[in-house]
């Protein structure tokens, strides 16, 4: 099998089989995790298959491209067992620390439902203070809700 990027009639083309084959061997792949699948719909399918299967990632590039109008390209893989919420993401965010990626954090917080959480979080990685700097921040250039006053 060769690493690449495929439509089902390129794919069947090169491995040599009918299009049903070739769509069967796929959706098997990708059962695998070795086939990353984008379009459909109106879009043509690409199918996009590794040597390696490719766990999915769940981490904080994921939730800042998703809430953040400032897309940012993953400097790491970020994969986490269990549940991430938007309070972790804020908090990695902190943590990571350069400019482009505070800037998408600040959108973070249009999206947090539990404050004590974040809070928390903060406490537990000593960054309460910059939680709060970068809500300030946020505030005067996004329009926000208002932070709790009893985390201020």
């Amino acid at each position: 099998m060769k690493q690449g990027k495929y439509t089902v009639e390129t794919f069947a083309r090169k491995q040599n089989l009918s299009r049903q084959s070739a769509i069967n061997t796929l959706s098997r792949l990708k059962k695998r995790g070795y086939v990353h699948v984008s379009g459909g719909g109106s879009q043509l399918r690409i199918y996009q298959i590794s040597k390696l299967p490719q766990q999915p990632t769940n981490g904080f590039y994921d939730i800042a491209n998703r809430y953040s109008t400032e897309k940012l390209f993953p400097l790491f893989q970020h994969r986490v067992i269990g549940r991430y919420t938007i309070e972790h993401a804020i908090i990695d965010g902190i943590r990571i620390g350069d400019a482009r990626t505070l800037e998408a954090t600040m959108h973070l917080f249009r999206h947090v439902t539990n404050w004590k959480r974040l809070m928390d979080l903060a406490k537990k990685h000593r960054c309460a203070s910059e939680v709060q700097r970068l809500y300030k921040k946020a505030r005067d250039t996004i329009k926000l809700r208002r932070m709790p006053e009893r985390y201020k």
